[in-house]
């Protein structure tokens, strides 16, 4: 489901009776109200089935009324649903719920949600005996934009990395042009930087080497129709084009990319522009495996070995939830905004070394059930300081219980002393808290425990920070 950028998914399958049920998810909170089950009539029944002939999505909940308070709830306003068949008869769902950074789904993610319901499909069909779906009609061809979006889904951020270098690479002065282009063997997609425009000669020109080093590295490239040219400025200055050198950078599948480079004859500047493109790529791919094995690890740490701690994991999932999109709200850089996912993720870790069962989710704790809660920061701090995650990972989870106003604890910080990362968390936190179903407390509106919040802007909260709160559990 990443390469579908889905913020929370759930799975459900066909139970005994016919009734589905709810096999697996990840990324929902408490607040939510995510359904053991869904019987006959239930509204996202109701949508799957009305959509049953393959992936559908909807961005707002007024497209179909009927989900709009399962929506709302859950403060979720976009959703895709994958349903899931073998030998003609609906048979599981996929129920995928928003989209990283608030964006929107589009046609450019059925391929995607197809691709995952086959395999799906096809798991189930091996569950239970019935004939796999591979010998169905493939689905229709994409357009050749949308195709080549598909293919790039799972390398995105690194793309993107790759882009931003090669942007900056471009302005270098023996460069008329930089070309960074991707196929999956169906379609292409190239980004032309240049310092004077290409006419059509020239991209002709790159066209054809990039094809041969496609070609050189396992894919053949597509037909002419079927490359998408975007050209932008390169802010450089040189304007004799004379010769084309060309590198596969990544290579598929699914997707492989190339860079050309257009300088004078004889030019020296490729050698390093290749170089650092590379090393680039090198770094991006290490960031990205980083982030990953970074969450799965905070999953360890809040539920090690046998031991299951599900309110803990729920209100923590939703808590990040909220902080990341804070994040993205404030446009934090990503070190920081990877920090602030992983330490609301993990800002109670240490309660499930102190009496959890029993301190957790008391409504009226006595003296000594708050003393023991009060430790759970700096506790959750030494758990995790040994970690060297980048950035103070330890910090941020030890002062998220701080206030504004200084009278919150463990050491009565106030203000910008307060670490950034824990004002966020301590923000979004309190959200969950007021607005879960499952929280000790009878949970609020959306606007009624915003109204709550701002009422503390400047004593218990940052109030630079509300308008971000505001920004990102808006529907």
């Amino acid at each position: 489901m990443e390469e579908l950028q889905a913020t929370k998914a759930a799975l459900y399958l066909e139970g005994s009776d016919g009734v589905f049920e709810l096999a697996a998810s990840y990324g929902f909170g408490r607040r939510d109200g995510l359904a053991p089950s869904l019987p006959l009539g239930h509204p996202l029944m109701d949508w799957t089935r009305r959509n049953r002939t393959g992936p559908a999505y909807l961005n707002a909940p007024q497209e179909f009324p009927a989900l709009g308070p399962l929506l709302e709830s859950a403060l979720t306003s976009r959703l895709m649903t994958i349903p899931l068949a073998v030998a003609g008869r609906m048979v599981g769902l996929v129920d995928a719920r928003d989209k990283s950074r608030r964006a929107a789904y589009g046609t450019e993610d059925v391929a995607v949600a197809r691709s995952i319901g086959h395999a799906l499909e096809r798991f189930v069909a091996e569950l239970g005996g019935s004939p796999p779906l591979a010998e169905a009609p493939a689905p229709p061809p994409e357009p050749a934009q949308a195709t080549m979006e598909v293919a790039a889904l799972s390398h995105h951020r690194i793309i993107e990395d790759l882009t931003g270098l090669v942007r900056s690479l471009a302005r270098l002065p023996e460069l008329a042009a930089a070309v960074l282009t991707l196929t999956d063997g169906r379609s292409a997609r190239a980004l032309a930087l240049h310092a004077v425009p290409l006419d059509q000669q020239h991209r002709d020109a790159i066209a054809a080497h990039q094809a041969r080093a496609f070609l050189g590295s396992g894919v053949k490239a597509p037909a002419a129709e079927r490359w998408g040219w975007d050209g932008q400025a390169s802010g450089g200055s040189q304007t004799r084009a004379e010769e084309i050198r060309t590198a596969v950078l990544m290579t598929g599948p699914p997707v492989w990319v190339a860079l050309s480079l257009v300088t004078p004859a004889g030019a020296a500047a490729p050698d390093a522009v290749f170089a650092a493109a590379a090393h680039g790529l090198e770094l991006a791919r290490s960031l990205r495996d980083y982030r990953r094995a970074a969450r799965n690890l905070a999953r360890v740490l809040l539920e090690p070995g046998e031991t299951s701690f599900p309110h803990l994991r729920q209100h923590s999932q939703a808590t990040s939830e909220v902080a990341q999109r804070m994040a993205a709200a404030l446009h934090l850089p990503e070190d920081q905004d990877e920090l602030v996912t992983v330490a609301a993720y993990l800002h109670d870790v240490g309660m499930r070394e102190l009496d959890y069962a029993r301190v957790y989710r008391l409504e009226r704790p006595g003296e000594a059930e708050q003393r023991i809660y009060h430790r759970h920061p700096v506790v959750g701090a030494r758990i995790v300081e040994a970690s060297e995650f980048p950035g103070d990972l330890a910090g941020a989870i030890r002062y998220h219980h701080e206030r504004w106003d200084g009278g919150g604890y463990p050491q009565h910080l106030a203000g910008r002393t307060i670490p950034l990362a824990s004002r966020i968390i301590h923000l979004a936190e309190v959200y969950d808290v007021l607005t879960s179903p499952s929280s000790y407390r009878r949970a609020l509106p959306r606007e009624a425990a915003l109204d709550a919040i701002s009422a503390e802007a400047g004593r218990q909260f940052d109030p630079e920070l509300v308008p971000a709160l505001v920004e990102a559990v808006r529907p």
